[in-house]
């Protein structure tokens, strides 16, 4: 559970992570978002994984692009995902973990 998010900053399970990370199931990675757009390369180690969904975080100021290869990878393998400004898809991904969804998610800490 995602149980604070600030600018460059995210509490998960009570504890502090810093910058951009991936949620895989109950490990939380550090991840270095290097360009404004997310590739499927990016995001390879999460659907490695099965989810039913994926949310990717657009950043505090929407400023992150989802490249069309990773949406259209994702609705041909029937994956669910949304791609929101940060604060919005830190609440989608505890929705989702509330409903009992296997769920993951790339969230950079800035942008």
């Amino acid at each position: 559970m995602i149980n604070e998010y600030k600018y460059g900053f995210f509490k998960i399970d009570g504890k502090d992570y810093y910058d951009d990370i991936k949620i895989i199931g109950d490990k939380v990675k550090f991840w270095e978002c290097r360009t404004r757009e997310i590739t499927l390369k990016e995001m390879k180690d999460l659907l490695d994984t099965q989810p039913q969904m994926v949310v990717i975080g657009l950043g505090a100021g929407g400023l992150i692009t989802v490249a069309n290869e990773v949406k259209d990878y994702l609705r041909m393998k029937r994956i669910s995902f949304v791609a929101e400004k940060n604060q919005r898809a830190c609440e989608l991904y505890n929705k989702a973990l509330e409903e009992g969804k296997k769920v993951v998610a790339l969230l950079p800490g800035r942008g």
